[in-house]
């Protein structure tokens, strides 16, 4: 085992693959005991039974959740999966919860979730980054894919990763879609798959989709995810290829992602940013 491989682990799961995807990572690595803490209505059946410890409660009360890690017994925790932005602002939180959020001045990822992380701390919970269990889903830099990109948009792609670096530092989103050098859409509240459809409403066709994550990103949550599903918005907004940061982004099965986007036609091309890669154990 190495020594970057806790004993045990608690993934605090949101909805989508990629946290069934860190317990299977992890338990490949050796991590003694699994655990998955999830979300009713949220998370899905394939994760808890991936974990050797499993619970679910509401997103509603902070005093919930700390009572269910404390239940749980374990030092370290990955947090994974997606959670609805509209969530914080339908659900019934409890006055604790609610001033907290309104404590945090701007709701974004960072904000939230590193008010989580401290929560974990005080609990004696470390926080490890979500890619530790991923390595072999982080692509290297290169062409990941059988067609290469048009010389547009090789243009766009460049042009593309240098705007949603710009837009991922202002904490503003991670994606952007750029066509012939104009930028169409770029990521707000509304999150990455309503940014594809939005820029490519605009595009009408071959516009190219850009994600990166900020200089000094915290890799501990947030890291630029890529399914099929993202590749099924792009076609259904007839997006024609794909740039992401090498080494910082995480590919919910890459070779599965990787023949989906051949099968559909999508260049993916992954280009060195200069920025430290995500930690892998």
């Amino acid at each position: 085992m190495s020594a970057n491989v806790p004993k045990d682990l608690l993934v605090l799961s949101g909805a989508g693959a990629l946290p069934a995807l860190v317990l299977a990572g992890a338990r490949a690595a050796g991590v003694a005991r699994l655990g998955a803490l999830g979300l009713r209505g949220t998370t899905s059946g394939r994760t808890l039974a991936a974990a050797d410890w499993k619970a679910k409660l509401s997103l509603r009360s902070l005093e919930s959740l700390r009572a269910a890690i404390r239940e749980s017994g374990f030092r370290h925790a990955i947090l994974a999966g997606q959670i609805s932005p509209l969530s914080l602002f339908r659900a019934a939180f409890d006055p604790e919860l609610r001033a907290i959020l309104s404590s945090l001045g701007r709701l974004n990822a960072h904000t939230i979730f590193g008010r989580l992380v401290a929560e974990l701390r005080d609990l004696g919970v470390e926080a490890l980054p979500s890619s530790l269990f991923l390595g072999p889903h982080i692509p290297g830099p290169g062409l990941l894919t059988r067609r290469s990109p048009t010389p547009q948009e090789e243009e766009d792609m460049r042009y593309g990763a240098s705007l949603a670096l710009a837009a991922s530092d202002l904490d503003v989103g991670q994606t952007v879609v750029v066509k012939s050098g104009v930028a169409l859409a770029v990521e707000g509240f509304d999150g990455t798959n309503a940014t594809i459809l939005r820029g490519g409403r605009i595009a009408r066709r071959g516009a190219v989709v850009a994600k990166a994550a900020k200089r000094g990103h915290d890799m501990r949550f947030d890291i630029p995810v890529v399914g099929k599903k993202t590749l099924a918005v792009m076609k259904k907004a007839h997006c024609s290829a794909l740039v992401v940061q090498a080494g910082r982004t995480l590919f919910i099965d890459l070779p599965a992602v990787v023949r989906e986007a051949d099968r559909l036609g999508i260049a993916i091309r992954a280009v060195d940013s200069g920025l430290p890669p995500a930690p892998v154990a």
